[in-house]
């Protein structure tokens, strides 16, 4: 047998010894916990909840101190459901009088329970209140939620939260669109898991996209909303107003404010403006050349708001209180989109004064 040339050995060699050395460190990377990958959004949004042949999807029922954690915008979240998947452990459906439909900003992702302005609301009035707030709804869900349960209970008061992803191609099955694709997104590829994948590849992945966002000078994050994906929930849809999205959302609303006269219960609506919205002046340094979708969610939002009085139904955009807030302290998250506990005070300040005003 021919023997191998000495350089040949001396390469494999070598060889060999990177492989034994990766996979000392690799070892040592997986056991201590430094290669396990960060979870991405859908990941974490998928661990806690389950399929829903009428909503699509909704919170698992029944959790006890479930914890999220979103590592790379250093938030976590307690979250304690009823049997139906709702934020209202120990809460009487029949026994309340104002309830809540909205979207994450609604259920108050990210903030514990008693600092989410449902709550504060509650604890300022004195009384029960039903919170049906999930991440991820818009008005697909928003009218069975009325259809299901406002139209059961018939409560007093009911104010829905509409906030600017809610202006985006209406359908539907879009709850059962998001399962889906929140599924999909949940698994990762075992290669995701290794040291050299995360130390490596994906660090120099990243650095080759496009970025999207930036950090203003008060720390927060800012998304391009020109450059953030449809399905990323950052904002309104490019072509809101010019396709028939404008339509279907606004006879949504439409047939949500004719229920609720139908049955006799007081509807309030209030608009949520995106984190660029508020913090307007700082995306405008940020991103100058790309101002379009925060006019189509003002003119999106006005447009509702004229719907909805020319129902007698009274609309407060929240926008204009919080752009006037937004300088003396941080409302929302650095990096993730949604209200800190500042932000829901004050959000709760505002609904507390219109309900008074109009009481």
């Amino acid at each position: 047998m021919q023997k191998i040339k000495p350089w040949l050995q001396n390469l494999l060699l070598m060889l060999a010894g990177v492989i034994v050395g990766l996979l000392i460190i690799e070892t040592f990377a997986i056991s201590t916990g430094v290669a396990a990958p960060q979870k991405s959004k859908a990941q974490i949004f998928y661990q806690f909840i389950q399929s829903d042949a009428e909503l699509g999807y909704k919170p698992k029922s029944d959790l006890r101190d479930f914890n999220t954690v979103w590592k790379e915008a250093k938030v976590a979240e307690v979250a304690n459901t009823d049997s139906y998947g709702f934020r209202n452990l120990g809460k009487d459906y029949t026994k309340s009088n104002l309830y809540f439909i909205g979207d994450s900003f609604t259920w108050g992702q990210w903030v514990s329970e008693e600092k989410i302005f449902p709550r504060l609301v509650e604890s300022e009035l004195k009384q029960s209140v039903i919170n049906l707030g999930v991440p991820g709804y818009s008005f697909a869900q928003y009218e069975t939620l009325f259809n299901e349960w406002i139209v059961k209970y018939k409560p007093n008061t009911v104010i829905l939260s509409i906030v600017a992803n809610d202006l985006t191609n209406y359908s539907a099955d879009i709850g059962q669109k998001i399962y889906n694709t929140l599924k999909e997104r949940s698994s990762s590829p075992w290669y995701e898991k290794s040291f050299l994948y995360q130390l490596v590849l994906k660090n120099n992945k990243n650095s080759l996209q496009t970025p999207i966002s930036k950090e203003a000078k008060n720390g927060l994050t800012l998304f391009n909303l020109s450059l953030a994906q449809p399905e990323s929930g950052v904002g309104v849809d490019s072509d809101y107003l010019t396709s028939d999205a404008v339509v279907k959302v606004e006879t949504a609303l439409s047939r949500i404010i004719n229920l609720t006269k139908e049955n006799q219960v007081k509807l309030f609506v209030f608009l949520i403006p995106s984190k660029e919205s508020a913090y307007i002046n700082n995306y405008i340094e940020l991103f100058p050349e790309d101002l379009t979708l925060l006019k189509n969610e003002e003119v999106g939002y006005q447009r509702l708001c004229d719907i909805a009085t020319s129902k007698e139904v009274t609309c407060v955009n929240l926008t204009n209180d919080f752009r006037k807030n937004s300088q003396q302290e941080k409302l929302y998250f650095d990096i993730d989109g949604h209200w800190n506990p500042a932000g829901h005070q004050l959000a709760a300040k505002v609904i507390l004064n219109t309900l008074r005003n109009n009481s």
